[in-house]
């Protein structure tokens, strides 16, 4: 779960990740994190402070 966060971290600074970070992450991490890009593109208003801010286990 360690590169979910870091992935999560990055994009949350830097508002991009790149394919590298992807190919880091385990199949149900990268489904974790699309689903966490879903919901900030949808709620967050694309606002990199609200990332992560739905699942708190991150």
């Amino acid at each position: 779960m360690s590169a979910l966060k870091d992935a999560i971290e990055k994009l949350r600074e830097t508002g991009s990740i790149g394919l590298e970070d992807f190919r880091n992450l385990k199949m149900k991490d990268v489904e974790v994190l699309i689903d966490e890009i879903q919901y900030w593109c949808l709620y967050g208003n694309g606002k990199p402070e609200k990332l992560g801010k739905k699942n708190k286990a991150h």
